[in-house]
């Protein structure tokens, strides 16, 4: 073998040892309990499903008649990060108005992020509680947040806490103990963000839907948070919680895109049109978001960060259905 060969065949072997990017693709934004174990030794595994207390305290299961039982969801998947949502969100002050529950700026949510030990190009899985939609929306509302600051490599545990206790494997309740990471924000992925001032242009506008992913109390105006306008957006459509996931003690699960679809065009939601989700403070509208926007491929799906909170202190205007009788 020449010089010219033998440097032409060590080229190959280091291209073939160095280490890819990411150790590994998740193959979709929901996965599996069992994938998630198959693979946990590869994955960053983000906790969100509630207070430290409930990432170090026991679950509590039982087996009657042969079938496990989930009494408490509690403890972590082992090896993951601890994340509490009340950090991932701040309040901003804007137009003189204070506005809870926005997206930090990317310096600061890029240090958030480095805090709970994840790396640049760590495939993500996030893990919530998964009793129901709203533990639910704290993962979909991280994982908007990541993609938003330029994380695509991620995923949610279908079912989150509860699903992966329900498959009967084990759950950790030792204390954090991950030093920093090195993540870093690489851009804004404005494609699925809605401003203020987006949503008071596209009111209206031919082609473009407005979805309200709050309770149906709250759509129809009989119910309405303190300091937000009655009713819903103008011509806006509901999807509320209970569309979002499944119930029962397997854990709230996603539903196959087909299925959302079908659901979708029940209210007279198209499924591939512009759409803007929004609910009291962009939570739960995350979860409609993840729903169009991830599984069933609409990528025209964008977020309505301030939502009605924002929305009511700006001076928007709504429609009370409540009210017109």
């Amino acid at each position: 073998m020449d010089m010219k060969t033998f440097a032409a065949a060590l080229l190959v072997l280091g291209a073939a040892a160095a280490p890819s990017a990411h150790a590994l693709d998740v193959p979709s934004a929901v996965v599996d309990a069992a994938w998630v174990n198959a693979h946990k030794g590869e994955l960053t595994i983000l906790q969100v499903s509630g207070p430290l207390k409930a990432f170090t305290t026991a679950p509590e299961i039982k087996t009657e008649k042969g079938k496990l039982m989930v009494l408490r969801v509690s403890g972590h998947v082992p090896g993951a990060h601890f994340v509490d949502f009340k950090t991932v969100r701040v309040d901003r002050t804007i137009a003189g108005k204070k506005v809870k529950g926005l997206i930090p700026p990317k310096q600061e949510f890029e240090k958030l992020v480095r805090s709970w030990g994840v790396n640049n190009n760590a495939a993500l899985v996030i893990v919530p509680a998964g009793r129901n939609t709203g533990d639910v929306g704290a993962a979909t509302r991280l994982y908007w947040q990541l993609k938003y600051y330029g994380h695509n490599n991620m995923a949610i545990l279908d079912g989150g806490m509860a699903a992966w206790l329900a498959a009967g494997l084990p759950a950790a309740t030792d204390a954090p103990t991950h030093g920093a990471g090195d993540w870093t924000a690489r851009g804004e992925d404005k494609s699925i963000l809605a401003t203020y001032q987006e949503v008071k242009s596209d009111l209206g506008r031919k082609g473009m839907q407005f979805v309200d992913a709050r309770p149906q109390n709250q759509y129809m105006g009989v119910f309405t948070k303190p300091g937000e306008l009655s009713g819903h957006l103008p011509g806006a459509r509901d999807f509320s919680p209970d569309l979002v996931t499944t119930a029962g003690g397997n854990g709230a699960r996603f539903l196959p895109a087909a299925s959302y679809r079908s659901l979708m065009k029940a209210k007279h939601i198209n499924p591939a049109a512009a759409t803007v989700t929004y609910c009291n403070t962009g939570h739960l509208a995350s979860g409609v978001w993840f729903v169009a926007h991830e599984i069933v491929g609409n990528k025209r799906a964008r977020l309505y960060d301030g939502s009605m909170v924002e929305y009511s202190a700006l001076g928007g205007k709504t429609v009370n259905p409540a009210r017109l009788n």
